[in-house]
């Protein structure tokens, strides 16, 4: 979808109807299902408690990022639109300071977990819920990076763009 014509609370919109509420319902059920999986199968795979760790670390970044977005940058994109201010511009622009450590984490940590699932792939051993957990992890990956590139390829710019205006 091109963002170029669209408007900031569109894109925003966006964000936060397909990866945020996706990204809010699945990390309970990927907290369940690493646990799982870590509790049948680490005799045999002992990097699951570092998949479990990982997860868990993503999880509490993920949460604070969203949260931050929630109270801090998306009703403040939604406000300017209705009523433009160098004020809120500052104020989304700090935040996005603020936030830009824990996406940087989020990032890397999934890295780490790429690498340590063999990409999501996983053992032959493994049960029906080791594979949907590796597939569910898979596509929660996926939709975080999808996000994570709106904000820093679209939104954030956007904004930074707006306070050159003033």
């Amino acid at each position: 979808m091109g963002w170029n014509n669209r408007s900031s609370t569109d894109l925003v919109n966006h964000i936060e109807t397909k990866y945020n509420k996706y990204l809010e319902k699945m990390m309970p059920e990927l907290s369940r299902l690493t646990t799982i999986i870590l509790k049948v199968h680490e005799p045999e795979h002992r990097e699951l408690s570092m998949v479990h760790r990982l997860y868990h670390i993503i999880q509490v970044d993920l949460i604070q990022h969203i949260f931050k977005e929630q109270i801090g940058i998306f009703p403040l994109v939604k406000m300017y639109e209705k009523k433009p201010s160098k004020e809120l511009l500052d104020e989304m622009l700090e935040t996005i300071e603020n936030i830009r450590p824990l996406i940087d984490e989020t990032k890397e940590l999934l890295n780490e977990l790429k690498d340590i699932t063999d990409e999501y792939t996983a053992p032959e051993d493994g049960c029906i819920t080791y594979d949907n957990t590796y597939e569910k992890l898979a596509k929660f990956e996926s939709n975080i990076l999808e996000k994570i590139s709106l904000e820093e390829k679209v939104l954030f710019p956007r904004l930074k763009e707006e306070l050159n205006r003033y």
